[in-house]
C-alpha cells in the first residue's frame, strides 16, 4: 500500500491505496465516520474494512476528508464530505479503467454515505455497512435500486442502535430493493475495541466481499 494525494475541491485529499496484483480487480473506496467524533481513515474499523477488501484481491483506498490530519481545507459539511467521496471515486477508476465492479465500504457516519453515493453511482456493485450512525434517519432518497450488501454491528451495541439496524433492513428492502445480509459481531459495541471483535469483522467481511472473486453470487 502507498500514500498518495487526490485532488479535491477543497485541496489535497490524503489517501492511502492499494493495488491488487491481478489485472481488472473489483475496486472498492473504504469511507471512514464522523470526523467531528474523531473517525479517520486510520482508526481501527476503517483499517480492518480495508484489510479485508485488500486481501480478498481488491483494490482498494482509504482516504481523510477535507481539514482530517493531511488532508487540506477545514472540516467539511455533509455536502462537502461527499464531493470528496466523489473526488475518490474518480481516482480509483480512472487508475483502473479495465475494472468494471465498484464496492463502497462505510463506518457509522460513513455507512450513510455509501446509500447515498449507491444511489448517485449506477455503477457501485455492492456495499458494506458498519455499525450505522443510529441518529442519520433521513431515507427520503432512496429509490429502486436493485443490489446486496452486508451489515455489521456489534452484538452488544445499544438496544437503539440494533433496532435501527433492523429498521434499515426493512427501508433497504422496501424502498430501494435491496437485500442487506446482517452479522452481529460477539461481545462488540460499535467501537470493536478488543482485537477478537476487530478480528471478527475482519474475517466476516472478508468472506462476504470475497464472493465477489468466487462465483458472483452477489451480482
Amino acid at each position: 500500500m502507498v500514500d498518495i494525494v487526490i485532488k479535491g475541491e477543497a485541496g489535497n485529499l490524503h489517501a492511502v491505496y492499494h493495488k491488487a496484483a491481478v489485472p481488472n480487480s473489483p475496486l472498492a473506496v473504504v469511507l471512514s465516520g464522523d470526523p467531528k467524533q474523531k473517525y479517520h481513515m486510520n482508526d481501527r474499523v476503517s483499517y480492518a474494512i480495508f484489510r479485508a477488501f485488500m486481501d480478498a484481491g481488491f483494490s482498494v483506498i482509504r482516504f481523510d476528508y477535507r481539514g482530517v490530519n493531511d488532508s487540506d481545507g477545514a472540516l467539511g459539511t455533509i455536502t462537502e464530505n461527499m464531493q470528496d467521496i466523489a473526488a475518490v471515486i474518480d481516482w480509483i477508476q480512472n487508475y483502473n479503467e479495465d475494472s468494471v465492479k465498484l464496492w463502497l465500504a462505510g463506518n457509522q457516519l460513513g455507512a450513510w454515505y455509501v446509500l447515498q453515493m449507491m444511489m448517485r453511482r449506477p455503477e457501485i456493485s455492492g456495499f458494506v455497512l458498519v455499525s450505522p450512525d443510529s441518529s442519520v434517519s433521513d431515507f427520503g432518497f432512496l429509490s429502486p435500486r436493485p443490489n446486496r450488501g452486508l451489515l455489521l454491528q456489534g452484538a452488544n451495541e445499544p438496544e437503539d442502535a440494533k433496532a435501527f439496524g433492523v429498521h434499515l433492513t426493512q427501508i433497504l428492502k422496501k424502498q430501494a430493493q435491496i437485500d442487506l445480509e446482517t452479522i452481529k459481531i460477539k461481545n462488540a459495541d460499535a467501537s470493536y475495541g478488543q482485537p477478537a471483535e476487530l478480528r471478527q469483522l475482519y474475517n466476516d467481511c472478508k468472506a462476504y466481499i470475497g464472493r465477489e472473486n468466487t462465483d458472483n453470487k452477489l451480482l
